[in-house]
C-alpha cells in the first residue's frame, strides 16, 4: 500500500521549536525506521542552531534561498535545488537576508539532529519521535487541528499523539 498526504492540507506550526520565523509541518514520522519528513518555511534572515546529522538528509527547495555558513564556497540552495547531506555533516543553516518572502523547503532526515551550543556541546536531540511529539503538541497549543500524517511501526495514518 502507498500512503498519501496532501501537503497543502496540513497546518504549519508557527515559530516551531521556539524559533521565530520558522513554520513547520510534519509529513512523516517513522520512529522505527529512523526517518522524518518536514516541510519548512523560513522568514528572511533566519539562522538555525549549529547541528550535526547522524544520518543522511535530502533537501528540495521550492522558493527562496538558503545556505550553510560553514561552506561559503558551496552554491546556495534556491528554487529547484536538490541538496544531499551525507551522514556526519555539521552545519548552520542560514536563510538569505535579501529574500523577498519565505523560503520554502522539504527535508527528508534520517537519524537524529544533534543541536550544539556555542561551545559545541550537544544541548538537544531532534528526531522522528521528537518531531512527532512536538508537532502535535504545538498544533494543540496554537489551537490548530491535528491532521493525519504518516507514522512508522506498522505504517498507518494517525492523528493521535
Amino acid at each position: 500500500m502507498a500512503f498519501h498526504v496532501g501537503t497543502d492540507d496540513l497546518p504549519y506550526v508557527d515559530d516551531f521549536g521556539g524559533i521565530e520565523g520558522v513554520r513547520l509541518k510534519l509529513l512523516l514520522a517513522d520512529v522505527e525506521g529512523g526517518v522524518f519528513v518536514v516541510r519548512i518555511r523560513f522568514a528572511p534572515g533566519v539562522e538555525l542552531a549549529t547541528h550535526h546529522h547522524t544520518g543522511a538528509v535530502h533537501a528540495f527547495t521550492f522558493s527562496g534561498e538558503w545556505s550553510y555558513l560553514e561552506y561559503p564556497e558551496s552554491p546556495s540552495s534556491v528554487a529547484g535545488s536538490y541538496l544531499y547531506e551525507p551522514p556526519g555533516s555539521t552545519h548552520t543553516l542560514k536563510v538569505a537576508d535579501h529574500n523577498d518572502g519565505e523560503t520554502d523547503a522539504l527535508f527528508v532526515i534520517y537519524g537524529a539532529m544533534l543541536i550544539h551550543d556555542g561551545d559545541g556541546n550537544v544541548v538537544a536531540v531532534l528526531d522522528a519521535a521528537s518531531h512527532r511529539r512536538d508537532y502535535v503538541l504545538a498544533l494543540r497549543e496554537q489551537g490548530k487541528p491535528v491532521p493525519q500524517f504518516i507514522e512508522g511501526g506498522s505504517i498507518r495514518y494517525t492523528t493521535s499523539d
